[in-house]
């Protein structure tokens, strides 16, 4: 006979179950020499009580009692303990398969038939405590688990999440499969204010989906906040990605850039197509064109789509979760019904865009468990109008007095030829420099802005001698960018060079910026008294008289070839 004194079960509780004394007092009896303690019920109506008063460690239940039979009474322990487990073996002297297969189909995890040996008992109860034991154990580090799980995405969601901007303006919508989402949401301002916006989707979901997605998002809003354009900041993630993520784990990426004239740079690599919304409509969409993030090593030609926006358009993203999405039947929600859900915004006019989606995905899905993260990106196409509100403040600027100071001058200088002007920024990398040398302010969004026009046209107008002009109409602006790609990809030749040189003074700067290319240049003066109409185009001629409003000087040569800006701002 085993005596289970020395092996963690004399604290364990045996609830005994028969109509019968005798049979009750056999069993307790020898149960109690294992060293158990035991507790009595008469019918499955006690039993039940018993139950929930003591929480016992195993029960040994009988089948056939008055009232309540030993079936009925397990089948109301097992939902009483939920997600715990209570082991019930029944003891009785029925037989028959029935009678075993109803037994056991009620929870009984075990069946004994009268008469058996000690030993039998014995083992059977020793064996079921030691599942119990494990299953105990097991539940416990879930809890644990689970607590950790809260904690991490608390700090997942603070340091990744709190940084977006826009929120009030962009509908963002996450739905995790599990506690954590592998779906990463992202949103940032560039220098000149330009927004830019990234939804990734990280293979699989929960905790080890999100093993990329600080470093993601640090990349993506450094990168942003010092005015690297869509493409470098999707070349430096992928090259990331592809150093740390394990082997077969990978991001489908869509990133918008939305500049503050109504414009929009679209990528997709590996989501579901990205559309253009007008009015229950899809009025354009962009496909896949590029492998997800962190495949490969090197990416080749990144081909962004650019899009004029209308007030009344939306920009939608979302996960391959949506359309993947399970009814209980196991039918896919579909891009069709994402379509017929999309049309419904022609009636439902106060609804927007991500709650009418999800409205139509619950009502589909119904009950049925969730098996990948959902997300949802609504851009609305009139937020560029709010965004001009955040630009840098151009006309009627107060002149900036300074006081000069000691000698404290420092000059920067870049020259780019060939392949490279298609392949490096220059503005994002003077900017950086400035901000690491000068400390951080507001002044930097003019300067960026200003940077940006003045290379702009001498790489767009100077080097790759393109019309501005051709971006006066929605079908040439799409144009416009379709023929910089090209030409920029085949270009051999021409350069641009930037010289910067900065000088401190005792209440703020003085910077003197100099872009030269190897253009044959233009007649600046003719051309800004012959286009001054065309200085409020949203899309072309805007950037020399955005340049003269923010400089305190603005002076052309060899040509217009070469231009030099005198920029001062007080801190």
């Amino acid at each position: 006979m085993t005596v289970l004194h020395d092996s963690g079960y004399s604290e364990k509780l045996v609830l005994i179950v028969d109509d019968m004394r005798l049979n009750r007092e056999i069993l307790g009896q020898m149960v109690q020499e294992l060293g158990i303690k035991v507790a009595f019920a008469n019918d499955g109506l006690e039993a039940v009580e018993q139950y929930k008063n003591l929480k016992p460690d195993l029960v040994l239940m009988d089948i056939n009692m008055p009232g309540q039979d030993g079936v009925e009474a397990t089948r109301q322990i097992k939902e009483l303990a939920g997600d715990g487990f209570i082991p019930v073996i029944f003891v009785s002297g029925a037989e028959g398969q029935d009678v075993i297969r109803k037994a056991i189909d009620a929870g009984g995890d075990d069946y004994i038939q009268r008469p058996f040996p000690f030993e039998l008992l014995e083992g059977k109860i020793v064996a079921l405590l030691r599942i119990s034991n494990l299953y105990g154990q097991v539940a416990h580090l879930n809890r644990l688990r689970a607590r950790e799980e809260e904690v991490a995405e608390q700090l997942f969601s603070g340091a990744v999440l709190s940084g977006n901007v826009a929120q009030d303006q962009i509908r963002i919508h996450k739905q995790a499969a599990e506690t954590f989402s592998g779906d990463v949401q992202l949103s940032a301002f560039r220098p000149n204010g330009d927004l830019n916006v990234l939804l990734g989707d990280f293979t699989g979901h929960g905790l080890t989906s999100t093993v990329g997605a600080l470093p993601l998002s640090e990349t993506f809003r450094a990168m942003t906040a010092k005015g690297y354009d869509a493409e470098e900041i999707i070349v430096q993630i992928n090259r990331k990605l592809h150093s740390l993520l394990p082997t077969g784990m990978f991001l489908a990426t869509g990133i918008v850039t939305l500049g503050l004239d109504g414009s929009a740079k679209i990528w997709n690599g590996g989501l579901p197509d990205i559309m253009i919304v007008s009015e229950g409509q899809v009025r354009s969409r962009v496909i896949s064109n590029h492998p997800p993030l962190g495949i490969l090593r090197n990416l080749s030609a990144l081909n962004f789509e650019h899009h004029k926006l209308d007030p009344e358009d939306h920009i939608l993203l979302l996960s391959d979760g949506v359309l993947e999405a399970e009814s209980a039947t196991g039918d896919m929600f579909g891009e069709q019904r994402l379509l017929n859900t999309i049309g419904e915004q022609v009636y439902e006019k106060d609804t927007n865009l991500v709650d009418l989606i999800l409205s139509g995905l619950s009502i589909f899905v119904g009950d049925h468990p969730q098996k990948d993260d959902i997300s949802l990106i609504d851009i609305p196409g009139e937020i560029f109008v709010e965004q001009q509100e955040k630009a840098p403040a151009t006309a009627g600027q107060e002149p900036v007095v300074l006081e000069p100071t000691e000698l404290d001058i420092w000059n920067w200088s870049i020259e780019l030829q060939g392949k490279s002007l298609g392949r490096i920024n220059p503005v994002a990398q003077a900017l950086s420099r400035l901000q690491e040398s000068e400390g951080n302010g507001d002044h930097w969004h003019n300067v960026f802005s200003v940077l940006t026009e003045l290379f702009v046209n001498a790489l767009d107008h100077g080097v790759l001698k393109l019309e501005s002009s051709l971006k006066s109409t929605p079908e040439g602006f799409a144009e416009y960018f379709s023929e910089r790609e090209k030409r920029l990809e085949n270009l051999t030749s021409g350069a641009v060079s930037l010289y910067m040189q900065h000088t401190r003074m005792q209440n703020g700067g003085r910077l003197k910026v100099q872009i030269e290319d190897s253009g044959e240049g233009f007649d600046y003066e003719s051309w800004c008294n012959s286009n001054k109409s065309q200085e409020t185009n949203m899309f072309s001629g805007r950037g020399i008289a955005l340049v003269k409003e923010l400089c305190e000087s603005v002076r052309y040569d060899n040509g217009g070839s070469k231009v030099e800006i005198v920029y001062s701002y007080a801190s």
